[in-house]
């Protein structure tokens, strides 16, 4: 009979990271930070100016 490998928490620990998907993840947020900034730039510059 084989023996069952119990997966815990721990063996998501041991692995690497991937860092092209992190970089990407992180690339993906800050355009998208900067695109939500920029909509919402030229209706608080209207706001100020009242």
């Amino acid at each position: 009979m084989a023996k069952k490998k119990n997966k815990t928490f721990s063996s998501f620990v041991n692995n690497p990271i991937d860092f092209t998907l992190v970089i990407t993840i992180f690339l993906l947020l800050s355009i998208g930070l900067v695109m939500v900034l920029s909509a919402s730039s030229p209706s608080a510059l209207a706001e100020s100016r009242k």
